[in-house]
């Protein structure tokens, strides 16, 4: 199949549903990362899981011949930009098989992207690019003249939080919500505005968008009867799933040593790693944030997760609050991406929602 696809011409359409069990199995084609190899898979269906990152989507896909050799997510949903709601883009999924990754197939498909923003739909976009993917920050920190312009907005700092035991609780006065709490958590995560923060409508959250988030999932922290904070807990597992796929040079060779001495331990190749996101949080003040952080980090001790993901930007003033646990290091670039010459942003610290990268 691979020396076939070669000698042919790749054309760019947009993808169908009869094409999601060929892109689930390109997910598995194009892990990332080097010494430990990642995939980021989505089963046990593609285009239900990406809906999750906005209200409209757009899948396009390279064919060779008969043969899906790439892919890419083109999606819109409302944001904040400069403290103003409006309709802003995300960029993401990009995956091609290493035999098409040279020449002139990645050039072709920023052209087919332009097409499609052609629609109006938005002005701007965003993309988060893994740090350690230095091929991909190089060709984007180009900005060629084929290419839209990538603007780098700094790091999104993700690191991986590993649930070991229990710490010292934080008095305070929190509990679940429920569906009744919607408007009221909806309220507060619109409430600061920060650059390119998703916007939520109650509606959001009652759509089924959001697959296997329940309202019991959202812990809500109030002080003197106010509300200061939310957050939520968001086991995306059913059908988001990151693997290790293998583990090369040394690592491969020294894990089994390494995990006598490692809690928790390096995972095995070709099982999910046990996590859930940190999610849909907001807050009054940095400590309401730390306290709504451990309750969830205390609750989740000696349940099915190994490790929870929190997302923030490295100007966030909460940041220091997830490096007081013991974490993995992982970090990625944020672009605000344009076509239409540049667009002012302003210095208000950016929010992205990891849980919908």
């Amino acid at each position: 199949m691979q020396h076939r696809a070669k000698g042919c011409r790749v054309r760019f359409e947009p993808a169908k549903e009869s094409d999601d069990e060929a892109l689930r199995a390109l997910l598995h084609k194009t892990p990332m990362g080097g010494s430990i190899s990642v995939a980021f898979l989505r089963e046990p269906g593609y285009f239900s899981a990406t809906r999750i990152q906005g209200p409209f989507i757009q899948v396009f896909i390279a064919k060779a011949g008969e043969e899906i050799v790439g892919a890419a997510t083109r999606a819109i949903r409302p944001i904040f930009l400069n403290g103003k709601m409006i309709d802003g883009g995300y960029l993401s999924d990009l995956r091609v098989v290493p035999e098409f990754r040279r020449g002139m197939t990645l050039a072709r498909g920023y052209r087919y992207l332009r097409n499609l923003h052609e629609d109006g739909r938005a002005a701007i976009y965003t993309t988060v690019i893994v740090e350690d993917n230095k091929t991909a920050l190089s060709t984007v920190g180009a900005n060629r003249a084929d290419m839209p312009t990538y603007r780098d907005q700094g790091r999104i700092l993700t690191p991986m939080i590993s649930l070991q035991k229990r710490l010292p609780e934080i008095p305070a006065e929190i509990r679940s919500a429920t569906r009744e709490d919607f408007p009221a958590i909806v309220a507060k995560l619109n409430e600061k505005k920060m650059q390119f923060q998703p916007v939520y409508t109650e509606n959001d959250l009652l759509d089924g968008r959001f697959q296997n988030l329940q309202e019991n999932d959202f812990r809500m922290l109030f002080r003197q009867g106010k509300l200061v904070g939310v957050m939520a807990a968001w086991n995306q597992m059913p059908f988001r799933q990151t693997v290790v796929k293998n583990y090369a040079g040394a690592v491969g060779v020294l894990r089994p040593f390494i995990n006598l001495f490692r809690t928790p331990p390096l995972p095995a190749t070709g099982e999910p790693l046990p996590f859930f996101y940190i999610a849909f949080s907001a807050s009054d003040t940095v400590e309401d944030y730390r306290t709504l952080l451990r309750s969830i980090y205390n609750e989740s001790i000696d349940g099915p997760h190994s490790h929870m993901i929190a997302g923030l930007h490295e100007r966030d003033p909460r940041l220091p609050v997830l490096y007081e646990y013991p974490h993995t290091h992982f970090a990625g670039r944020l672009f605000s991406v344009t076509f239409d010459g540049p667009i002012e942003i302003d210095d208000r610290v950016p929010h992205i929602e990891a849980a919908l990268l």
